[in-house]
């Protein structure tokens, strides 16, 4: 059995007036993430300089596939918990997104 680390990268294109709540809702759920056993990278970036669609970038690297799963449903715990659904308040702000999970080739 392999044992490879799982990259979550996540990319955001965010109209700038909706900067603001954007920013706080994403550090709300990655100072969660924090909190989650075997998190190895938690990171929220921030477009300064280039010619990108997307703006905000989320990494987090997780030890095992388990760990990943098991940070995913407390993440998901928490928004039922808040009535938080994240497809919607993408659409309030106008918010798109490219989500997906890699390793290292």
């Amino acid at each position: 059995m392999t044992h490879e680390l799982l990259h979550r990268i996540d990319k955001f294109s965010v109209p700038a007036e909706a900067r603001d709540e954007f920013l706080d809702q994403i550090n709300a759920i990655h100072r969660l993430l924090g909190r989650q056993p075997g998190i190895l990278r938690n990171e929220v970036a921030q477009l300064v300089q280039g010619d990108s669609t997307f703006d905000v970038v989320t990494m987090v690297a997780w030890e095992s596939r388990a760990a990943a799963e098991a940070a995913g449903r407390a993440i998901a715990d928490d928004a039922a918990a808040r009535g938080f659904d994240r497809n919607a308040f993408m659409q309030r702000l106008g918010v798109t997104g490219d989500f997906g999970t890699y390793v290292i080739a």
